[in-house]
């Protein structure tokens, strides 16, 4: 998505705003949103947050620890678990499952659960649905041929080609 303001770059933060009562919600690329001084508030904030977050997880990992259990670098982006206590940043989407046995504690702590329940931006709710109901047709054929419910399978199969085939259209 391109950028609201300057309409040149690739819009990398979603800024939502109340104006006149109404929530208007403009994505900005990293330029424009500094010019803005969007995220600049966080900053002041983000030493003591990642520090108590930090602490957390050193709570929660301190069994998992005594074990010898530790995560490997992220193979995407190289990042290793020191640094991203260092800097309680995650480097790519890939951390989350590299370190997902040190973050699944930390996020169960800090926000009692680990799958969001939020909004999610318009544009992709009805994605984000779709692949939800993909995902529970696959898992109820797993079980279906595990049963040995072959015709059930059949149905289930056809149904989730027909939603793909739809999915790709809308896409």
């Amino acid at each position: 998505m391109i950028c609201a303001e300057c309409g040149e770059r690739e819009a990398a933060i979603t800024y939502t705003e109340v104006r006149d009562g109404e929530l208007c919600a403009l994505r900005l690329c990293e330029e424009c949103a500094r010019r803005r001084g969007v995220g600049e508030g966080l900053s002041s904030f983000a030493g003591p947050l990642v520090s108590i977050l930090m602490g957390l997880l050193e709570e929660s990992l301190a069994p998992a620890r005594a074990g010898g259990g530790r995560s490997a670098d992220c193979p995407q982006c190289g990042l290793s678990y020191s640094e991203f206590r260092r800097s309680g940043r995650l480097g790519c989407p890939a951390c989350y499952e590299s370190f997902e046995g040190e973050l699944e504690p930390l996020l169960r702590r800090v926000h009692g659960a680990t799958t969001h329940v939020g909004e999610h931006p318009p544009e992709l709710c009805g994605a984000a649905s779709r692949r939800r109901e993909l995902a529970g047709l696959r898992s109820e054929l797993a079980r279906a041929v595990e049963r040995e419910e072959y015709e059930r399978a059949a149905e289930l199969r056809d149904e989730i080609r027909a939603r793909e085939e739809a999915s790709d259209v809308l896409d």
